[in-house]
């Protein structure tokens, strides 16, 4: 029994002017963090998803961000910043439909001596939804006017439809994707262009063809006719 105490012997006894030095400094810090006037300060955190499901749609009720609301010494809370403080949930325990995650102290990282008081809102709904894909349209976002005596005669996109992916309820309710505006200010004369497609859902995003080639029409008006 005695010869396994001897490795234990020498641990705390090798250097141990340096071992008892950086304890004096630790509880040196200690009082000196605890010994002065507390101070209170908020901060407004970004909220981090981490590890989430493949091929499964994470949507919550608009927290992108919570505020903290941190206490520490006033020296130290002259010093922090929004970039000192992580905030993050972590999705590995998921399950389709809704779940309700808390979010505590544990869910927060702050530096040393600083600690946390209050956290708004403390709990997140969210929902999870498979992915889904389907094909739509491209229709073409036309703007200004053309020069007078003339107008357009047609807007011919290729590729002219595109692939979009997103959760299953949303998808159903989009039949198109527009382009950026086509500015046809002042044309007298046919061109082309390529655009970019854009989609207002910002929870659909395109997953086929990101731009699309236009070629805009242009004719002059019949004699007689505005």
């Amino acid at each position: 029994m005695i010869r396994y105490l001897y490795p234990l012997k020498d641990f705390f006894l090798k250097n141990f002017h340096l071992k008892l030095i950086s304890v004096l400094l630790a509880l040196l810090l200690w009082i000196t963090i605890n010994g002065e006037p507390k101070s209170e300060i908020s901060f407004k955190v970004p909220l981090e998803y981490r590890n989430p499901p493949k091929g499964i749609e994470v949507m919550d009720d608009t927290v992108n961000a919570i505020d903290i609301r941190l206490s520490a010494s006033t020296s130290l809370v002259k010093r922090l910043e929004a970039t000192d403080i992580t905030a993050a949930i972590d999705l590995s325990d998921w399950n389709l439909g809704e779940k309700t995650y808390s979010i505590s102290n544990v869910n927060i990282r702050v530096p040393f001596g600083v600690s946390i008081t209050k956290i708004t809102p403390n709990k997140v709904r969210l929902r999870f939804e498979p992915t889904q894909e389907k094909t739509v349209d491209i229709r073409p976002r036309v703007i200004g006017k053309v020069a007078d005596g003339y107008r357009v005669d047609s807007i011919n996109c290729q590729p002219s439809a595109t692939r979009i992916e997103g959760p299953g309820g949303r998808l159903s309710a989009i039949r198109f994707v527009s382009t950026d505006g086509i500015d046809v200010s002042g044309r007298a004369e046919s061109y082309k262009m390529r655009v970019h497609l854009f989609v207002e859902d910002p929870l659909v995003r395109l997953s086929g063809d990101q731009q699309t080639s236009v070629e805009v029409v242009i004719v002059p008006v019949p004699v007689g006719k505005g």
